[in-house]
């Protein structure tokens, strides 16, 4: 993986950053593939985070109020709940949801300027059977039960290892595309801004034959829909990924194809600068939606 850090931002101070490995996270090997930690699969996200200043560190409690104070960025890999390899699916762990305080303690944590970069999976919290859209509501943007998919790379590939690309065209945020040409993603959820939020789409799918599509509704949707999310929350920032596979290391990792870790690094530089806050996004073209 080569990675062009250049020297920290000036106004970029080291800072810590936390590994959320409290709500199921190591419960991917569960599935006989890695965990989703800062150690294994994360570790890409890591060592890039270790180049900008950062000091980073796991937890295997809570996100509290009291942890979160000396921390300048939460890092969420995606929760899940139980894997049930008989059925081959997901059952919901109480001990892996976000309860009321947590919530209220990482939404804090940002409103007073924390940050916060969270992953989410495909077709959402009905498939991990975890409750991440309650901590991204407030923020106004809703995860959705749904999964883009490229039906013409899906007829030649696994699904496993099935991919969509998206140009720069598709990457609204001007600070987000320095050094980048294409991304490579996996299968992963979309989310839907509210009216009023202060958030913007970071990246968006392709639309077309790239669909989206809803595992709750059971509907199709050919439109270009936001597969990433970064916005303001009080003095703080934050960033949302439907899935996590392009930025990480382990077998179907995407963090060496094509600009993915470019990409990376301007979303977490982004997220550790102290200077201004830019949303404004560049024009893009939309597919309409032909449901």
């Amino acid at each position: 993986m080569q990675i062009n850090s250049g020297n920290v931002l000036q106004n970029m101070r080291p800072s810590l950053a936390i590994f959320d490995a409290s709500h199921g996270q190591p419960n991917w090997a569960q599935t006989g593939f890695t965990s989703r930690e800062m150690h294994t699969n994360y570790a890409g996200v890591m060592e890039l985070l270790c180049r900008l200043g950062c000091t980073c560190a796991p937890t295997g409690q809570k996100p509290s109020a009291t942890q979160l104070s000396d921390a300048r960025l939460l890092v969420i890999p995606p929760p899940t709940g139980r894997y049930i390899a008989a059925k081959e699916r997901w059952q919901p762990q109480p001990e892996c949801l976000f309860s009321a305080e947590t919530v209220r303690d990482i939404l804090r944590f940002v409103r007073d300027g924390g940050r916060l970069l969270v992953f989410a999976y495909r077709f959402g919290d009905s498939f991990t059977q975890s409750n991440l859209r309650e901590l991204v509501s407030p923020l106004g943007c809703l995860l959705n039960d749904d999964a883009v998919i490229d039906l013409q790379a899906l007829r030649n590939i696994n699904p496993l290892e099935a991919f969509f690309d998206t140009p720069r065209t598709l990457l609204p945020l001007p600070w987000s595309i320095e050094g980048v040409s294409m991304l490579r993603w996996r299968t992963m959820a979309t989310f839907t801004v509210l009216p009023g939020a202060q958030a913007r789409p970071l990246a968006l799918s392709a639309g077309g034959s790239c669909i989206s599509f809803n595992r709750t509704f059971r509907k199709i949707s050919f439109a270009s829909l936001p597969i990433a999310v970064a916005g303001l929350h009080g003095r703080g920032r934050f960033a949302l990924f439907g899935g996590p596979h392009a930025f990480e290391t382990g077998r179907f990792g995407l963090l060496s194809s094509h600009d993915n870790a470019r990409f990376l690094q301007n979303v977490l530089r982004w997220l550790l600068d102290d200077g201004h806050p830019n949303l404004i996004a560049l024009p893009t073209a939309h597919h309409s939606d032909g449901t």
